[in-house]
């Protein structure tokens, strides 16, 4: 995972949200086939991965996707 910037490019971010909606469909898939600690810290670790991509969305850039 690239570092995120709060005056972060609107398409590093777009992409860096692709990857991180990526990498959140396949934790939540693992999560589903098998339900253990790991599994689930994994789809936390994505969820704030998300948040903080958004988050740097709401603090710089004003261009709508």
């Amino acid at each position: 995972m690239s570092v995120i910037t709060a005056d972060g490019a609107p398409d590093v971010l777009v992409v860096e949200f692709e990857l991180a909606r990526l990498d959140l469909a396949a934790a939540t898939a693992a999560l589903r086939r098998k339900d253990t600690p790991a599994a689930r810290g994994e789809v936390a670790h994505c969820r704030a991965r998300i948040d903080k991509i958004l988050d740097s969305w709401n603090a710089g850039v004003r261009t709508p996707l």
